[in-house]
């Protein structure tokens, strides 16, 4: 079933989003329902056809951390996204988190931990434009 299919089946009117932002169309077992669904939610809940409503999860879109040069002209060094599994095992999982990959590794933060890991990340900057100048000024 397609995502304009399952739209035409219609929104509840009597079933608010709540906080989640907005109800979205998804399909469990292949039958369509509607779920609530985070504002920033790009997961296309109709495509994953979950099993079972527990399987349902949220994601935001990627946030890229680049290193220029190489093939392709650029590489991968990590991405962060939001994401939130409303029925996970540990309660602390069910509240919206911040997930960083390196492509081998997920790092789950919470908005403390995201807010220390971006002061890290403003500090290295700071220190990747000072060994920039410390190599142009020695040319």
């Amino acid at each position: 079933m397609s995502l304009e299919q399952a739209a035409r089946i219609g929104q509840p009117s009597l079933s608010p989003a709540g906080s989640a932002g907005r109800l979205s169309p998804a399909l469990i077992h292949g039958q369509p329902v509607w779920l609530p669904c985070e504002s920033w939610c790009i997961t296309d809940h109709i495509a994953e056809n979950e099993g079972f409503l527990e399987d349902v999860s949220h994601s935001g879109a990627m946030v890229d951390l680049v290193v220029p040069g190489g093939e392709p002209s650029y590489r991968l060094l990590a991405h962060a996204r939001l994401s939130v599994d409303p029925f996970a095992p540990r309660e602390e999982d069910r509240a919206p988190f911040v997930v960083i990959d390196d492509g081998s590794e997920d790092f789950r933060l919470s908005p403390g931990q995201a807010d220390v890991f971006a002061d890290r990340l403003e500090a290295f900057a700071r220190r990747m434009r000072a060994l920039g100048r410390t190599i142009r000024e020695a040319s």
